[in-house]
Parts: structure tokens; C-alpha cells; sequence
């Protein structure tokens, strides 16, 4: 049997920890006898070298450790693990983060059904109202070249509450000719009712029979064109049309202080 020289390169341990290197580990010891039978002992004995040094060598690190010469190794055991510099902070955040996933997980659980409730109770606020409804209002030989207000009539609906025949819009009617012509009563700067009187007209200076809004000085003549700026843009017209001897009108709602006229 041939046995080749080993050298040992590497300890598990550290020399510089020890005064002088081991008796048995000077190069002398590390070679190899001839006869297997001395080989075998001479490994034997290199294995009890090695053995007492480590032993030695542990001993050695646990007295410096005692004696406070030598920092201790660290430990992954709950004792020997960092403590924290502020405990009840680091428990206040913890409580904290507790709530906040609970909460979280609560308003998951109960976020979809409450919504679901919360739309079939206010449904009819967003429900839609009467738009492009045609009303009969009255015939055509009572109207003339001077406008004459008028007022729909219909259920009126209120959120969850239905009213029966309410006025629910106003608008004024004008014969030109066989037509007639048809104007919404709000006025499109900020929804005032709009009157009719006698006032003095902004561009020609003379006191005219004109559209007017109270609340803030918009001004527009018969056929609701504006007269000055503060409205957004003219009063709003409707369709209107003649039936069986009825003069009916689609009545319709706009959204104001826009210039582009938009149905609501």
C-alpha cells in the first residue's frame, strides 16, 4: 500500500492564538515513515496531536471569554440577541401595524356590501328625470307677437318621493307668424328666473320691452339674443310644435354657466 505525503495546509483553528506552533506539528513530525505499519501509527499520533491543540485552543478562547480579554461570539439564542433601544416604541408600532391590517381586512370584508346598499338607497337622486318630455300647453290662437309665460305641469319626483302635478319648469311662448317660438325661463349665467318688463336696452339706451335676469343685470331681447356679456351665451330655446290644435313644447333643462348649451 502506498501512502502519499500529505501536507497541511489548513488548521481549524489560528496559530496566532497560540504561543508556539504544536510539538507534534513541526515539519519534522509531519513526514511520512517508510513502513506502513509506522505509518499508521504516525498518523495515529498526528490525529491525538491535533485533537489536544483544538482542545487546548478552545480552553484557551473560553478563559480570555471569562476573563473579558476577548470578545464572545455571537449567538443566534433569544438572550444573546440584540435588544431594542426603545421597547415600548418598537411595541407601540407593532400594536399599530396589528389595528392596521385588521382594519384593512374589515373594510375588504364589509367595503363591498356596503357600497352595493349605499347605491340601491340613493339611486333615485341619480336616477333620470323627464328630458325631452312633450307637454301640451295651450293653442295657438291665445298667443301673440308678445311673449307669455307658461308653466309645466307634471308628478314631480323627489328622490324617493313622488309629489302629483307640480310645476316643474316655466318657459315663454311668442307667436311669429304660424310658428312659435319657445324660451326657457332660467337664466343661463346662474339658473335666476328671467322676467319680462320694460327696461333700458344696453346697446341702444332706450327703455324696450326685454328679457331680464334680477340677480345679475343679463339682459336679452324677445327673440332671447344677449344684450351684454354677462350671460354665457342666449336663452335657452325649446321645440316646440303644433298637435292636434295644441301647441306643445319638448321641455328640457340645461346646465348653466357654459357657453355650448348641454342638456343636464
Amino acid at each position: 500500500m502506498t501512502v502519499k505525503t500529505v501536507k497541511l495546509w489548513f488548521l481549524p483553528f489560528n496559530f496566532k492564538d497560540v504561543q508556539s506552533p504544536p510539538e507534534g506539528l513541526r515539519p519534522s513530525a509531519l513526514e511520512n515513515p517508510a513502513n506502513p505499519v509506522d505509518q499508521r501509527k504516525h498518523f495515529h499520533t498526528i490525529y491525538d496531536i491535533l485533537k489536544n491543540q483544538l482542545q487546548s485552543y478552545h480552553f484557551d478562547r473560553m478563559s480570555k471569554q471569562i476573563a473579558g480579554t476577548l470578545p464572545s461570539l455571537p449567538t443566534n439564542t433569544e438572550e444573546h440577541r440584540e435588544k431594542p433601544a426603545f421597547p415600548e416604541r418598537d411595541a407601540a408600532r407593532r400594536d399599530f401595524l396589528k389595528v392596521s391590517v385588521a382594519a384593512g381586512i374589515g373594510a375588504c370584508a364589509v367595503g363591498a356590501p356596503l357600497c352595493a346598499a349605499v347605491r340601491l338607497v340613493t339611486a333615485p337622486v341619480f336616477t333620470e328625470g323627464t328630458n325631452g318630455k312633450l307637454y301640451p300647453l295651450t293653442t295657438l290662437d291665445t298667443l301673440t307677437e308678445q311673449p307669455k309665460k307658461f308653466f309645466i305641469v307634471d308628478d314631480k319626483t323627489d328622490a324617493w318621493m313622488t309629489l302629483p302635478q307640480q310645476k316643474t319648469g316655466s318657459l315663454f311662448l311668442r307667436k311669429i307668424g304660424e310658428t312659435v317660438q319657445a324660451l326657457h325661463s332660467l337664466c343661463p349665467h346662474a339658473g335666476c328666473m328671467i322676467q319680462l318688463g320694460r327696461k333700458e336696452n344696453p346697446q341702444t339706451k332706450e327703455e324696450e320691452e326685454l328679457f331680464y335676469c334680477p340677480c345679475h343685470g343679463a339682459y336679452f331681447d324677445l327673440d332671447g339674443g344677449r344684450l351684454n356679456t354677462v350671460a354665457p351665451r342666449d336663452m335657452d330655446s325649446l321645440e316646440a310644435e303644433l298637435k292636434d290644435g295644441q301647441v306643445c313644447v319638448k321641455f328640457a333643462n340645461f346646465t348653466f354657466g357654459i357657453a355650448d348649451k348641454k342638456a343636464t
